[in-house]
């Protein structure tokens, strides 16, 4: 009678039927943070040194030095970086710094024509993640002594103070949960299996939705339990793994070949390549573990670049090429085999969860089953997320921010302006070009 519901269940939900679903067991959750699984090495603090990082993290830059190295002069350097230099944006830095490539090319655009600053990476020998290579002897090894643990991710940024903290205490940890915790997504969890001991049970099924209800919290500001929310099918978002429990223990029983799920970035959108989990039931409801596997890299770097190039690089203390290059010279895997380009890198996040209800999108029933919804009348399309960064009201373009009066006062041509013109008359004196028909 088991077998029966079960098939008939799969059968509508392929179809795109509200109908329910029914497993032997199943347990539902909802995200209530995730980050990069960075393993921590130092006592204290975000910069100072720690087994993962000898000389501490990245350290600040000389931006001065970096301008006349690019070709800029002494006294230039010094304008430029001066606070009433009209081409600076107030709060969102210095236009001009973009174009510091060969031939004043724009270095968020074209990193390659710069060379590497270098970037600080890990060199501790710990790591959190996944085996994915299959190979023991290449790698990391896990806090608990498993070698092979592939993470390039974190060799690669694990000393960059934007990604380094102890756990959920980073600056990308902090941020960016901190907006799905408002409201600006949802990711809900299912578990089901077809044993009678949902803590052993050799065929388990993992699945993340997209929920378009907002986390509740509560009175300590931590994330509700017991809340219920609804699936929202979606033709991208929506990650489904084969696996198994152990003693509560939710191991992958099989690499997936392309998952996508909500990422805690700027990029939003997370695609992982032969992806695995690792994660426990805990006594006390909860759901915490790892996910992982193979991520395109280039969009990390892209994604800072659209969020004002030149603000993350004053504020994080890295030169966007060297996190380029860094990305590149890292990255371990080709979807098109082991002599095609390497686009992604080896990558895991820390996953915590709450005991929540997970509902049909029409709220009709309880999902009891982890199935697909990508089929369903009502999937949204597959489609890719448009970065469109802005902050308030500000703009940007190719890193650059378009300043108060709607102008980009910067550029591979741009000169060098004197100190003695404001940016309320340099806005003018470029708005009466532009009336007489000579351009910005």
């Amino acid at each position: 009678m088991k077998l029966a519901s079960r098939l008939i269940s799969l059968t509508l939900a392929a179809a795109g039927l509200s109908a329910p679903a029914l497993a032997d067991w199943s347990k539902s959750y909802v995200i209530e943070w995730y980050e990069p699984a960075h393993y921590y090495g130092a006592d204290t603090g975000i910069t100072y040194p720690g087994t993962d990082c000898p000389a501490g993290t990245n350290p600040e830059i000389d931006w001065e030095e970096v301008l006349v190295r690019s070709g800029y002069t002494e006294e230039e350097a010094k304008w430029l970086l001066h606070p009433e230099h009209p081409y600076r944006v107030p709060n969102h830095g210095q236009n001009q710094m973009a174009f510091r490539g060969e031939g004043r090319a724009n270095v968020f655009m074209e990193p390659w024509t710069y060379p590497d600053p270098g970037l600080v990476g890990v060199s501790g020998e710990i790591s959190e993640g996944f085996d994915l290579d299959g190979n023991p002897k290449t790698g990391f090894v896990s806090p608990d002594g498993v070698p092979g643990i592939d993470n390039e991710f974190y060799r690669t940024t694990g000393c960059w103070k934007y990604y380094r903290g102890p756990e959920r205490r980073s600056y990308v940890a902090e941020s960016w949960n901190d907006r799905m915790r408002e409201g600006s997504w949802t990711v809900a969890i299912v578990v089901s299996g077809e044993g009678e001991d949902p803590m052993n049970d050799d065929n388990v099924t993992v699945a993340f939705y997209d929920s378009p209800e907002a986390l509740v919290k509560d009175g300590n500001g931590d994330i509700a339990r017991d809340y219920t929310f609804t699936v929202k099918p979606n033709a991208k978002f929506e990650a489904l793994f084969d696996a198994r429990t152990e003693n509560g223990r939710i191991i992958s029983t099989k690499a997936m070949d392309e998952v996508w799920i909500r990422d805690p970035s700027y990029t939003k959108e997370l695609q992982l390549l032969k992806a695995q989990l690792d994660l426990s039931m805990n006594e006390d409801g909860t759901l915490t573990g790892l996910v992982g596997g193979y991520r395109p890299w280039e969009p990390v770097h892209d994604q800072l670049v659209d969020a004002r190039g030149t603000v993350i690089e004053s504020l994080t203390w890295i030169e966007l090429p060297s996190l380029w290059y860094a990305l590149k010279r890292n990255a371990d895997y080709s979807p098109e085999g082991t002599d095609g380009e390497k686009t992604h890198i080896s990558y895991a996040m820390r996953v915590s969860a709450v005991p929540a209800y997970v509902m049909l999108e029409d709220a009709s029933e309880q999902v009891q089953l982890a199935t697909s919804f990508r089929n369903a009348p009502t999937a949204e399309p597959w489609a890719p997320i448009e970065i469109a960064v802005k902050f308030s009201s500000v703009s940007v373009e190719q890193g650059i921010v378009r300043g108060e009066h709607g102008f980009i006062f910067a550029g591979p041509d741009a000169p060098i302006i004197p100190p003695d013109l404001t940016r309320d008359e340099l806005a003018a004196q470029t708005m009466e070009k532009m009336a007489a028909g000579g351009g910005q």
